[in-house]
């Protein structure tokens, strides 16, 4: 995450399209996490991030 001029760190909204089922889906992973739609998201994101070890060489600088 980047800094912006005022100290806050700036965030990217990005849309995503899913089918009927994928949201069916997202709603019961929601639901049994006690999570919100954009947490699990995010989640899952970063740990497929890190099955793929992208996340391991952004620690060592290498994106």
């Amino acid at each position: 995450m980047v800094l912006s001029r005022g100290g806050f760190v700036a965030r990217k909204v990005v849309k995503v399209y899913l089918t009927p089922q994928q949201k069916k889906l997202l709603q019961r992973i929601c639901q049994s996490l006690g999570m919100n739609e954009s947490e699990v998201l995010r989640y899952a994101f970063m740990k497929y991030a890190e099955s793929i070890s992208l996340v391991t060489e952004r620690v060592h600088g290498r994106i």
